[in-house]
């Protein structure tokens, strides 16, 4: 299943203050609460320029494909 989403009381006060967001009246207020938060974005990590590290004898290509962040889709099959 998707991973608990922490929202706090805060944020939901302020996308439920928001008159610009309209919500339906059959929509569950912690689900609209988490479709008006915002998105945290996962940046990449820079490949280490150490030359004393494992990284730094291994193929160039293969760091820079471990070190890709791929964000976990709640849609995708489990």
């Amino acid at each position: 299943m998707s991973d608990e989403v922490q929202i706090s009381e805060d944020e939901f006060e302020a996308a439920a203050d928001d008159p610009a967001i309209e919500m339906d009246i059959e929509t569950p207020e912690a689900d609209a609460a988490e479709q008006h938060t915002d998105v945290v974005h996962r940046d990449d990590v820079p490949a280490g320029e150490d030359s004393d590290s494992p990284v730094a004898s291994a193929d160039p290509a293969d760091v820079a494909e471990q070190r890709r962040v791929v964000n976990l889709d709640e849609e995708d099959y489990r």
